[in-house]
This record gives structure tokens, sequence and C-alpha cells, in this order.
């Protein structure tokens, strides 16, 4: 297991269980999790990520796993949290399934910082996705008679920086973006 506080950087590796056991904390509860709802020799592309907070009962960690087999986005939370009623520490772990043609908008920006020279290096890169589903909606009955449908949007944010898990990270983060946008096109 890689230290919460000293993880490897996971860029170099392809495959996503050797990425997820040099960076995930609890690489063994994400790959089972994720093995449960796909096979990981069927994952396109993927991205990591991981945030430590401190809390009043000591620092926790935030733990995510991203991938896309091309017709889903799938996603893995690991988060460490405090039981309301006992107080005991606990960690949570969920996988999230969404169809890519839930993708109802998307954006990619990358951001370069101009050095003295004026030339132009990779700063920071970050990934919008905007989700409509059937099950996020509600119909309801108007006054006149009529049917209104609200649509429910949910956005999900990836970013990776300079300051944030370097160059390798950022490029990951452009490859998994821009796998989601053709895969996304294509499921249509």
């Amino acid at each position: 297991m890689t230290s919460p506080r000293h993880p490897q950087d996971w860029a170099p590796y392809q495959r996503l269980d050797e990425a997820v056991r040099a960076y995930i904390r609890d690489a063994d509860a994400a790959l089972e999790a994720l093995s449960g709802v796909i096979d990981v020799s069927a994952v396109q592309a993927f991205t990591l990520e991981r945030v430590a907070t401190p809390q009043e009962w000591g620092e926790t960690l935030w733990q995510e796993v991203a991938i896309t087999d091309g017709r889903r986005l799938i996603l893995w939370h690991g988060d460490d949290e405090v039981d309301e009623g006992s107080g005991e520490r606990m960690f949570s772990s969920s996988v999230r399934t969404i169809p890519l043609p839930a993708i109802v908008d998307q954006g990619l920006r990358t951001r370069f910082r101009t050095e003295p020279n004026g030339q132009r290096t990779l700063y920071a890169v970050m990934l919008y996705l905007s989700t409509q589903t059937p099950e996020r909606s509600m119909t309801e009955l108007s006054d006149a008679n009529e049917t209104r449908t609200t649509q429910f949007v949910e956005t999900y944010r990836f970013s990776k920086s300079v300051d944030d898990g370097g160059l390798a990270q950022m490029q990951r983060l452009l490859q998994f973006g821009r796998a989601l946008s053709h895969f996304s096109a294509s499921a249509r």
C-alpha cells in the first residue's frame, strides 16, 4: 500500500491497476469496486485524483478514479469520514456509472504560462462534464393541466496543474478529456 502522504506519480502507468496501486491509498477497495462494473482490460482512458483535507478529527483523504470504456464514464470515490452517531472514523467507497450519451456538455480548457522568452508552457488543464439523465428529472402538472419537465444537470470537474500533478498528469487529463469527447460523439 502506498503511503497516503507520499503517493507515487500515477501518470507513467498505462494500465489502470498499476496506476491505482501507485497513487490511491485504498487501491484494493477501488479495484474491487471497479472490477464489479468493468473488465479493467476494457478501460480506454483514465485519470486519478486525491485530495487531503485537515479536519478536527484528523486528516481526511478523498480519492477518485475516473475511467471510460468508450461507452460509460465510471467514477470510483473513496472518502474518509466520521460516523455522526458514534464518532468513529469510517471509509466510504462508491461507484457511479454514467452512460456517455448522458454527457450533454464538455469543456476542456488548457492554460499556458508565457515564459520571459515568449515561449508558452503548459500550466493547467481543466475538464468539465455536465450530465443530464432521465432519473435526474422531475415532471409536474402545472395549473393549466400542462406538464412541465425540469432537467437537473450534474457537473463534474477534473483539474491538474504544474503544482497539482505536474506535466505528465496534465497530459493524461488531456488524453482522458479527448477520449471522452471522441467516445461521446460516437455514442450518439
